[in-house]
């Protein structure tokens, strides 16, 4: 089963934040290549197969291959990996890798630690959350449910710089996977030696990317410098990254105006300053679409405190209440309003797959949109079928949230204020104070609607439109339907290209368009502010947040 997150979630096992001392970056001179940067927390898991700080790990660990953002988009490239074989069939695939990949230690980088890592991520023993990610290689579901052996999983080193996989079927995103840092090799002699402190303790850990983790205060900062045993190590542009710990966004506001750090995320209205920082020319801005989509679910589990949400015209009635423009703007100052769940920023046929396939409920939104008479007849109607004779005064929802920055309050009130607005009913607020007692309210069946999203793991539309499929997830409200299932069963093992993009937008229309299965609010976006000394900043979606490879400075200070 795939690992249950919510769209609030940190990565796990954040350290706590406490006092933070200035860093004396403005020292340092006009070209040092040192790049500062700024963390909310800092992450205390470098265990590769874990995937839960894969912000980090991506940057300092390699796999086959590394995913790149550019100007031509973002795609994958060989990397760990020099050359790659695949069999006729598409099953077999025979990765070549690069003979001078080396681990900060100086010791290669072989197959057999490619074989141990995903070996290991599929270990009954250990229990991790993505081993789901390689269900399609032969034997691996097997081992991982306790119903076959290591032996029997055809992921395997054929001499030290051969590693071949063999799949069930053939799998069109299998490739695409391969930049997720569960499927990174692994040297076994450490982890094994390390026992339980095996991805808590970064002194026992080497690495085998671009840079080191070579020193970490914590609650206050944490290095990197460059790997010279990196096989491509002089095009490496910087020595060193710095990064501190800044949870408040006034103090990081005024160290970035102070040049003490050189890239800056930010939100509200230190975004807006910064965006007319941008026009003028004074600081660079990066913004690319970002591969998740917040949604607000439906109780299918139980149909809700009074079995409204059961009916479709009542749940087309809510989402429909949403000026998602509106709401983007006057709570977040940013994002793109949604009106399908596959975000823009994953690709299909290397293109976005939005500008193929038209947003499902933008048409009939646009119908309804701002007419609360019409969206109350919508709802009337629902209850009408349901034999409810309930006033729409009376009528209640229970809207079930978590989370207390000030956006987050933002959001809950504008979607209650809203729906009670344009539909004459009212919405309860459950709102809890943590993710525990959230996951409590939600398995009780203690709302009719919640806050949810994805974020993807691979470029893929499969990645989105697979996390409804029955019985996969229980934070989409238990969803369910046989039409919606076979359309994804038949995706397995179809390689047409033509086929899979009927197929997805056949899946997108039936899970929105018509059974209105959850309600997608918004697309997230990523905004960085860059000094302009910093050159060739790279973000990412799907490897390292910010790829920092080829990034370097020229002229700080000028």
């Amino acid at each position: 089963m795939k690992k249950n997150r919510m769209f609030a979630l940190a990565a796990a096992g954040f350290l706590a934040v406490s006092a933070f001392s200035v860093p004396a970056a403005a020292e340092e001179s006009a070209d040092t290549q040192v790049l500062n940067l700024r963390a909310t927390a800092f992450g205390n898991n470098y265990d590769v197969q874990d995937m839960g700080w894969r912000w980090m790990m991506a940057d300092c660990y390699e796999g086959l291959y590394r995913n790149v953002a550019d100007e031509t988009g973002e795609h994958f490239i060989l990397a760990g990996a020099e050359s790659v074989d695949v069999s006729e069939d598409g099953t077999v695939y025979t990765f070549h890798l690069r003979e001078d990949a080396k681990w900060s230690d100086g010791v290669p980088v072989t197959a057999a630690d490619y074989e141990y890592g995903w070996k290991r991520l599929l270990d009954p023993s250990i229990g991790y959350d993505y081993a789901f990610f390689i269900y399609n290689v032969v034997g691996a579901e097997e081992y991982n449910t306790g119903e076959g052996s290591a032996d029997d999983v055809m992921a395997k080193a054929i001499d030290d710089y051969t590693f071949e996989v063999t799949l069930e079927i053939p799998d069109p995103t299998f490739e695409a996977k391969l930049v997720a840092t569960p499927l990174y090799p692994t040297r076994q002699e450490l982890a094994e030696a390390a026992g339980d402190n095996w991805g808590k303790d970064w002194s026992l850990c080497v690495y085998n990317g671009p840079f080191c983790m070579s020193e970490l205060v914590e609650d206050n900062k944490m290095v990197w410098t460059r790997n010279e045993e990196y096989w491509d190590a002089e095009n490496v542009g910087l020595d060193s990254v710095n990064w501190y710990l800044v949870p408040e966004d006034s103090t990081a506001s005024t160290m970035f105006d102070n040049g003490e750090l050189d890239v800056l995320q930010t939100a509200g209205d230190y975004s807006i300053k910064y965006q007319a920082e941008a026009e003028a020319g004074n600081v660079q801005l990066i913004t690319s679409d970002y591969p998740g989509t917040v949604v607000l679910c439906y109780n299918f589990a139980t149909g809700g405190t009074d079995n409204l949400v059961t009916n479709v015209k009542i749940r087309k009635a809510i989402s429909y209440c949403l000026n998602r423009e509106e709401m983007v703007e006057a709570v977040y100052g940013r994002y793109k309003p949604a009106y399908a769940y596959v975000s823009p920023a994953i690709s299909f046929n290397n293109v976005s797959y939005r500008s193929l396939a038209e947003e499902p409920i933008k048409a009939e939104y646009e119908e309804y949109a701002d007419q609360p008479e019409k969206l109350q007849a919508l709802f009337q109607e629902g209850l009408d079928e349901l034999g409810i004779t309930t006033p729409l005064s009376d009528i209640k929802l229970t809207f079930l949230s978590y989370g207390s920055t000030v956006e987050d309050q933002s959001q809950r009130e504008y979607i209650q204020q809203i729906i009670q607005q344009k539909l004459g009913i009212t919405v309860e607020l459950n709102t809890v104070g943590d993710y525990g007692l959230f996951t409590a309210e939600r398995d009780a069946g203690n709302y009719d609607i919640m806050t949810s999203g994805w974020w993807s793991d691979y470029n893929d539309p499969l990645d989105y439109l697979e996390t409804v499929y029955s019985g996969i997830y229980t934070t989409y409200g238990s969803y369910s339907n046989p039409e919606y299932d076979a359309l994804i069963d038949q995706l397995k093992g179809e390689n047409d290209t033509d086929k899979r993009f009927e197929l997805y937008k056949a899946a997108e229309e039936l899970l929105l368009a018509e059974d209105c299965g959850l309600i997608p609010v918004y697309y997230t976006t990523k905004e960085y502010f860059i000094q302009n000394w910093v050159k060739d900043f790279r973000t990412s979606s799907f490897g390292a947040s910010q790829e920092l490879y080829i990034t370097h400075i020229e002229g700080r200070g000028n």
